[in-house]
């Protein structure tokens, strides 16, 4: 029995899957089904768009003043390829230097950046929602399947949102740090003991403890030698917007992984990486946090890791011998 899925950020691609249900074991099933499809996430990540405009412009639409609303509606709506920032300043009723601003704000080196986006970009992405929500009458098949929708749109949607100038500059700054020290609390400290654990294992300096006290502690003993990663998905979680306002006074490098929509703590970063914002007020967008969170660390430690290959190989290959001592 087959049956076909069309995401909706793959308007050209379509591929044919059997389902779990197909097989004679139903955990089977749930493996060679994500197997079957991993391969076409991944031919899309290396051949889409990393900075799609049209998502950009819907993301940030909490954090507009009421001219930016005027220009984003109006880009949204009609093609304004051939329009120069002076044109469109016209139609929109505002002006070229309001038209050069909103494209910085979303991320882009000016209008010619932004348009030249918006031609490799398409609208399609924002014509429909999946509905995320899982029913109580739902099977295993139907979770397999919404859950793979889920995972993939998050996925594509964080890779889409990522600013290459700024993810660099981050792992340049995490690369070069003294010391490099984490910050995160409830969910986001899963991620960051994750990347925690995989830095120190290349042998990077880093300091970690889920405890808000005791992370408060670090940014009053951090100089500006050190380097500091905060993970909000809000970025206005209680106790961590002291802690990014602590470490702004101290002047002391802070990177932020938050939602895209402004929020205190991007605002407090020197450097401020985003994730896609959720829409629904669901328990279900912690699990869209996570993962987006988790793309954007795994990229940073990537980056570092590649700064200085050999050394963080044999450190990474140490570690796994020393290790592998206690399993004896």
């Amino acid at each position: 029995m087959m049956f076909s899925i069309k995401t909706e950020f793959f308007d050209s691609i379509k591929w044919q899957v059997r389902k779990p249900h197909d097989f004679q074991s139903p955990l089977q099933g749930i493996f060679s089904y994500t197997k079957q499809l991993f391969p076409y996430v991944i031919m899309v990540l290396i051949g889409g768009d990393l900075m799609n405009a049209y998502l950009r412009i819907k993301e940030y639409n909490d954090s507009y003043t009421a001219t930016e609303k005027l220009i984003a509606e109006y880009i949204l709506e009609n093609d304004i390829l051939q329009d120069s920032a002076q044109a469109l300043g016209e139609k929109t009723n505002t002006s070229a230097a309001a038209i050069i601003r909103f494209s910085k704000k979303i991320g882009f080196k000016g209008f010619s950046d932004l348009k030249m986006n918006l031609a490799q970009s398409t609208k399609e992405e924002e014509k429909q929602e999946v509905d995320l929500i899982f029913e109580p009458e739902d099977n295993i098949s139907t979770l397999v399947e919404k859950g793979c929708r889920l995972n993939m749109n998050t996925v594509l949607k964080t890779y889409q949102l990522i600013n290459i100038d700024t993810l660099e500059e981050s792992i340049d700054l995490l690369n070069n740090a003294s010391t490099i020290y984490l910050f995160g609390v409830g969910g986001s400290s899963v991620i960051g003991l994750d990347i925690y654990q995989k830095l120190m294992r290349i042998g990077k300096k880093v300091i970690y403890n889920a405890d808000l006290h005791v992370q408060m502690t670090f940014a009053q003993s951090m100089d500006q030698n050190d380097a500091a990663l905060i993970i909000s998905y809000s970025g206005s979680t209680t106790g961590l917007v002291d802690v990014a306002r602590v470490l702004h006074e101290k002047q002391i490098p802070v990177i932020s992984i938050t939602q895209i929509n402004s929020n205190p703590i991007s605002k407090l970063s020197t450097y401020s990486l985003k994730v896609p914002s959720e829409e629904k007020a669901l328990r279900i967008g912690a699990v869209s946090s996570r993962i987006s969170s988790f793309v954007i660390t795994d990229l940073l430690y990537y980056g570092v890791f590649k700064k200085n290959f050999e050394e963080h190989k044999k450190n990474l290959i140490d570690s796994k011998d020393n290790v592998s001592i206690l399993k004896k």
